[in-house]
Order: structure tokens, then C-alpha cells, then sequence
């Protein structure tokens, strides 16, 4: 990134309030940790919805919290961390905003090719298609497939439900 062309605390505070939105985009980066820095050769990277992160500077020092993006809003230069959220006195669920710069991303979301071609263009190491697609497919495809078979058992059960009720109406409808 450029450096400010003032030293004027005033002109900063109003270049980073009216910034057009990729240049918001740009300045919601977070560090990535040392796996992933050895990995791809990359310090910071943008946060992306479905980045894996660890909130360090939270409400309460002393405890680590760890979760899923949710969502980014440029326009506040916050995201929301499933996990770091509280209820409210009429029971809905809260989360809190969090700046991009007290997180550290754990797992990247690398679902996007305009990402992965972002993380090859700006790393040190030659990096093949092969390694990507290593990390894309993580346990959350594992969980959705797990999922999709279970509702498979759930339907084929409704099914045998109705063929039950199929054959009571039938037999009623004999009897009468």
C-alpha cells in the first residue's frame, strides 16, 4: 500500500472514512499464521467469508477464540467471527464486530480461483494447482457429503412411513 501523503491525523481519519470500496477491500487483510506463512510464503492476505480464524485482541484478553468467518463489511472495516457473539435479553444471538487486524487466519477459504491466483502471484514459492486443491477439499466437504447421505436415510425413512399409511387407508377403505 501507499503511504499517506499527510501527516495530518484530520486528512488521514477522512481518506480512510471516504475510500472507495476495493481500496476498503485492500486495507481488510489480517496475518496468516506460521503454517500458513511456510506454506504459501505470504505474511497477510485479505479475509474472505469461510476463512478459519483465531480472535487474539477480544473483549476478554484471556481467552482465545477460534471460528469461522460469517461475513465482512468493508464499509465498517469489521468482520463477524462465528463464536464471539452473546445473547441478548429478548434471546437473539448478537455477534460482535472485530477489525481484520486483531485476528489471525488459521485456514483459508480457497473455494475462489481469482484467490488462489491472488496467493500465487504474491508468493515467494512456485505453487501448483495440486496444492490448492489439497486445501479446498477440507472437512467441511467431508461434513456436507456425511450430511446429504444422512438426509438420504432420513427420506428413504419418510418414504416407508407413507407406504405404511398408504396401506392403513387402503385396508380402511376395504373394511368399509
Amino acid at each position: 500500500m501507499t503511504l499517506p501523503k499527510t501527516k495530518q491525523p484530520k486528512k488521514q481519519r477522512k481518506r480512510r472514512y471516504q475510500a472507495s470500496l476495493h481500496l476498503r477491500n485492500k486495507r481488510m487483510t489480517a496475518q496468516l499464521s506460521k503454517s500458513l506463512r511456510e506454506k504459501y510464503g505470504i505474511k497477510r492476505l485479505s479475509v474472505h467469508k469461510g476463512d478459519k480464524v483465531t480472535v487474539f485482541r477480544a473483549k476478554s484478553e484471556d481467552q482465545e477464540i477460534k471460528g469461522k468467518v460469517l461475513r465482512t463489511l468493508p464499509q465498517k472495516y469489521t468482520i463477524h467471527v462465528e463464536g464471539y457473539s452473546k445473547e441478548k435479553a429478548d434471546g437473539t444471538i448478537v455477534s460482535f464486530p472485530i477489525r481484520p487486524n486483531n485476528v489471525v487466519i488459521t485456514d483459508l477459504n480457497l473455494k475462489d480461483k481469482k484467490r488462489r491466483e491472488i496467493i500465487r502471484r504474491r508468493s515467494e514459492k512456485e505453487l501448483s494447482e495440486e496444492e490448492f486443491e489439497e486445501s479446498v477439499f477440507d472437512e467441511e466437504v467431508l461434513e456436507d457429503e456425511l450430511s446429504e447421505d444422512h438426509d438420504m436415510a432420513e427420506d428413504e425413512a419418510f418414504e416407508e412411513e407413507f407406504e405404511d399409511l398408504e396401506v392403513d387407508i387402503l385396508e380402511e377403505e376395504e373394511s368399509s
